[in-house]
């Protein structure tokens, strides 16, 4: 299956017989590629207005005065608007709030305190966004610097300023996971070792910004409003939750969007003060984040702190793994702001690997930073690196072979499914399948021969391995309610098939860049046996499809695409008992080929169109059958399905510069049945590309003023190496299709692969750690602190 899919993207093979499993251009590109996209800034509406907001320049400081005198004289300016204006709008609750947590939300504009810089005070709304800027250049606001606290240690400490003054200590959440007993087990144990990490803090970066277009019309009560957003419907709830409006009058249209990665999934003050404004003066209003705002007012991800204590047999069987973890949460919750470093860290620090014993706890620590939620992998990446650096160290230290310590920790395909330690539910997985594969397509045994050639050429080489597991397609609803996830784990899908026999799917998933419109074209075709050119795929817009979820998690095509499947395969099943009784024959008797239903023994027969023009006349259509072509499915799992894969990253590392080049990566990655394989690929290079990102070039942690740093160097395309990857095929039982999410996992493999590549080529140095990005002064530094230890 692995051969074959590889020959199938290189052209190699005929074609499947379906169209699930063809490696099929992206239908949507050809628009895009032309400049014939349409963004939220591209929209300009009627008596438009613009809105430019006034931020904090501080991290932490008391209001003592706004001044809107100056600017309210200035051309074109519609209405200056503060915190006082705003009474009756409670502060943007969060949709994840794990139990037990001290949720602080954040105020659409901050009244008396700023807590981050860049926090929105003031809104200016004008004729032109240039009037707006200048007019909020006229603003008076009178600060009173206050301390801070900007890192999640920091802030655990007695005497730290305390971020909400409400509160007795920074501690917004403490999370507990695990079956214990890693003390007396460490006690026992042969080999045991303690260490830290740290996971950078991360900016997403989406080559769109935020945008958003509110347009109120008082003659009929409804709102519409045009954003960026990855959840259309549930961005349409929290703002008519927020805003106090009928949430049935709130028309939300996401058009196309520039990338997302996690960070168009929230709901900001941006959005609920614009959408205000828009009532507030009945006139559209639009705002457009400007790149030196989105790196402070977005969210950003990662940043945590994390001690871990690993215990282990001789030959490298890991028996116990304790991990502590304090994650910056930043001056706010937002969306998921307490799930993702708590759930979706401590359910996945025993990655895919055997272990009896694991436990993990972590604080989410409020700081006067910008706030933190989901960003590509969201958790997950973090509890790799964990394991995945663990794994490493554990070899290195017994001097065993790190791809030999991972055969011999893994989970055996015969235990599985099963529930970990922490809570982990995996379906499926043939992980030593996976990691071989990897080792012979990046050579792996002969670059350990390389390895110590080129050392003696005085050249630093290094290879890493970054295995990982997560869960994809949330769901079922009844357990994200059991961890205060106030949000649906269904999708939805309309599919309706016209009387001329052309096809609409309408989806409740909304793409940013996914490739939606090909790959449920494609599930679609299949079930009604058409071509992908005859249908049509709909989404982002509130008013033409159904009630659905969104797109985070890498759920499309598990739950989305499982809604596509059930729903046009209903509407086939009426199209062909409709054309059996058209021909008066058994369906089973009845031929389809070319979209042509015909009798073999009249050889009478019927187009489609005909038996579709027949469903909406009704002229001859049993009562049982009912009229139309149209059927809806909300998909709800009942579990989540487990991807996985194994990544094998190549440096070189200069001893006398420290810098770095990454020379390799492999990847094989497992997302059970693959729905296109060119969209595959294009899924894990992506996610290659940010996982890079984050191991080599990019640290978005806030300067000593809390600013965040304005280019955070993400890498381009001559910054990385070929890619080479393959997938291996484990269908999963959890979904119709069989598949398995895919988009995060480059992401969540790459930092670790890389990061042990890097310490493999240095181990015999001293180095035993380094700091992510893996810059050339950290390396270099790490070299020479190591030599200097060597030498006392």
């Amino acid at each position: 299956m692995t051969e074959s899919y590889e020959k199938l993207y290189e052209g190699e093979l005929e074609k499947p017989d379906g169209w699930v499993g063809r490696a099929v251009a992206r239908m949507e590109d050809d628009r895009l590629l032309v400049g014939k996209g349409r963004y939220v800034d591209d929209i300009v509406l009627p008596e438009q207005l613009y809105a430019v907001f006034i931020r904090s320049p501080y991290p932490s400081a008391k209001i003592n005065q706004i001044s809107f005198e100056q600017a309210m004289q200035m051309p074109g300016v519609s209405t200056c608007i503060d915190a006082s204006a705003l009474e009756g709008l409670a502060p943007i609750k969060p949709n994840w709030i794990v139990p037990g947590t001290e949720a602080r939300g954040r105020p659409a504009l901050a009244k008396d305190f700023v807590r981050y810089v860049g926090e929105p005070v003031a809104v200016i709304i004008a004729d032109s966004e240039a009037e707006a800027i200048d007019a909020s250049e006229k603003v008076e606001i009178l600060y009173e610097q206050l301390p801070f606290v900007l890192d999640q240690d920091d802030a655990l400490q007695a005497g730290a300023p305390v971020v909400h003054n409400d509160m007795q200590t920074n501690v917004s959440t403490e999370f507990k996971v695990g079956n214990g007993g890693f003390d007396e087990i460490a006690d026992a144990a042969a080999f045991k070792i303690s260490y830290n990490l740290k996971n950078q803090r991360l900016i997403p970066f989406p080559i769109e910004c935020r945008a958003i277009n509110a347009s109120y019309d008082a003659a009929s009560g409804r709102m519409i409003v045009y954003v960026t957003q990855q959840l259309p419907h549930m961005f349409r709830y929290m703002l008519a939750q927020a805003l106090g409006f009928p949430e049935n009058k709130l028309r939300v249209i996401s058009p196309d969007v520039g990338g997302g990665f996690g960070a168009k999934m929230h709901f900001y003050q941006e959005d609920l003060v614009t959408s205000f404004a828009s009532r507030l003066l009945g006139r559209p209003v639009k705002w457009t984040e400007r790149r030196r705002e989105s790196v402070n007012a977005t969210t950003h991800g990662r940043d945590h702190n994390m001690s871990v204590h690993v215990a282990a047999e001789e030959d490298g069987k890991i028996l116990a793994i304790k991990v502590d973890s304090r994650a910056n949460v930043g001056a706010y919750l937002s969306s998921m702001g307490s799930g993702i470093p708590t759930v979706n860290v401590g359910l996945f620090i025993m990655g895919v690997y055997a272990i009896p014993n694991a436990e993990a706890r972590i604080q989410c620590v409020y700081t006067n930073t910008p706030p933190v939620d989901a960003y590509r992998g969201a958790g997950r990446p973090e509890a790799a690196y964990v394991i995945e650096r663990t794994i490493d160290r554990v070899a290195h230290e017994l001097g065993i072979d790190p791809a030999i310590v991972r055969l011999r920790n893994f989970l055996s395909e015969d235990a599985l499914p099963i529930r970990q330690p922490t809570g982990a539910m995996i379906d499926s997985g043939r992980y030593a399948d996976t990691l071989n594969r990897a080792m012979i397509l990046s050579d792996y045994d002969a670059f350990r021969t390389k390895q110590l050639n080129l050392r003696g050429d005085g050249l630093l080489a290094g290879i890493g391995i970054g295995n990982y597991t997560e869960t994809c397609g949330v769901g079922p609803g009844q357990v994200q309610g059991l961890v205060g996830f106030d949000r649906g784990g269904f999708e939805s899908a309309r599919v309706r098939v016209d009387s001329d026999g052309r096809a609409t799917v309408f989806s409740g998933s909304h793409s940013h860049g996914q490739g939606h419109v090909t790959t449920f074209a494609q599930i679609a075709a299949d079930e009604l046996k058409i071509d992908i050119d005859q249908i049509d795929v709909i989404q982002g817009d509130t008013d033409s499809v159904p009630q659905g979820v969104g797109t985070f998690n890498s759920r499309s095509v598990v739950v989305g695409g499982s809604a596509v499947k059930i729903a046009a395969g209903r509407v086939f099943a009426r199209i062909e008992a409709l054309a059996a009784h058209l021909l008066q024959i058994d369906t089973a008797d009845m031929l389809l080929g070319n979209g042509v239903f015909r009798d073999p023994a009249s050889d009478k027969s019927l187009s489609y169109a005909d038996v579709s023009h027949a469903a909406w006349t009704g002229h001859n259509v049993p009562n049982n059958l009912g009229i139309g072509l149209d059927e809806t499915e909300f998909y709800h799992p009942k579990a989540m399905s487990a991807p996985y894969g194994s990544h094998i990253a190549e440096v070189e590392i200069d001893a006398a510069t420290g810098e770095l080049s990454l020379t390799r990566y492999t990847a094989v990655d497992d997302c059970g049945i693959v729905i296109n394989p060119l969209l595959a690929r294009g899924q894990v290079h992506g996610g290659i590309s940010q996982g890079i990102g984050q191991a080599l070039f990019e640290d978005g942690t806030c300067g000593p003023d809390g600013s965040a740093p304005l280019e955070p160097s993400i890498p381009r395309m001559d910054m990385l190496p070929r890619f080479q990857t393959e997938h291996t095929v484990t269908e999963s039982w959890t979904n119709p299709l069989g598949a398995k999410g895919l988009g995060e996992g480059g992401a969540i493999g790459a930092p670790p692969a890389i990061v042990n590549a890097a310490i493999d080529a240095l181990w015999h140095l001293g180095v035993r750690e380094l700091e992510m990005p893996l810059t050339s002064e950290k390396i270099l530094k790490a070299i020479q602190a190591a030599a200097l230890e060597n030498e006392e």
